[in-house]
């Protein structure tokens, strides 16, 4: 699954990571969290891309309220394309979320969960696959809202969870955001065969809230430091 991740590209770079200027108001994060803003990135009509912001905690098309219990964070890339809740937006409104990683938590016995970060190797940022849905609201609002799909972890990663977001390599983006690919077999095929490679160390607890936001979430964990080694591996 993807519960955190972080985001700190400058808006000088922007757009030459992600072929697209930055919505107004962005700014650095360490700890985005659910229900939140989030940034995303969509084809726009003429055929270019642009980053707006998304609420994090996609609705269904037949939800109305943003604080609707049923909302989700995640979808399963393996099944959205036929759950109900999903199949529309997956079909029709993908995007991709930028990061420079995300966090995932290990259980180990009884003792309390012990966060991770997981990135790309060599720090590059990474774009994670999501769907969007728009949705208006009881009161009339428009309130657009999306969640990012998971697939089975690989190996390499699988000691800290058993699910990851998709994180598609960037010769997949054009494809994944082009509104005339709506085969949801082809679409799982983009999202279930890539080709990264990724380390993960463990960080501070104090990614555990929200409310810290900082750039030192990201510092290796001191007294865990013979875990700190990054684990390397392709995904595929």
């Amino acid at each position: 699954m993807c519960g955190r991740f972080a985001l700190s590209v400058t808006p000088a770079r922007f757009p030459e990571l992600f072929g697209c200027p930055p919505p107004a108001g962005y700014a650095a994060r360490w700890n985005i969290a659910p229900d939140g803003e989030v940034v995303a990135i969509r084809r726009r009509a003429d055929g270019g891309r642009e980053a707006a912001w998304l609420r994090w905690g996609l609705l269904a098309p037949w939800m109305r309220d943003p604080r609707d219990p049923g909302r989700q964070i995640n979808a399963r890339a393996e099944t959205a394309g036929e759950k109900p809740m999903f199949r529309a937006a997956f079909r029709a409104r993908r995007c991709l979320l930028p990061a420079d990683g995300f966090y995932e938590w290990r259980k180990r016995g009884r003792g309390a969960s012990r966060p991770y970060f997981v990135h790309l190797d060599g720090d590059r940022p990474m774009a994670m696959a999501g769907i969007w849905e728009r949705t208006r609201l009881t009161g009339g609002g428009i309130l657009d809202t999306v969640a990012i799909l998971t697939r089975p972890a690989v190996p390499e990663i699988r000691d800290i969870h058993h699910r990851m977001p998709v994180v598609l390599p960037e010769e997949r983006w054009d494809a994944w955001l082009d509104p005339e690919l709506s085969d949801p077999a082809l679409l799982r095929e983009l999202l279930l065969s890539e080709d990264v490679t990724v380390g993960a160390f463990p960080v501070s607890r104090r990614v555990n809230s929200p409310a810290n936001d900082d750039p030192g979430l990201l510092d290796p964990e001191p007294e865990e430091a013979v875990e700190a080694v990054r684990r390397q591996g392709s995904l595929f």
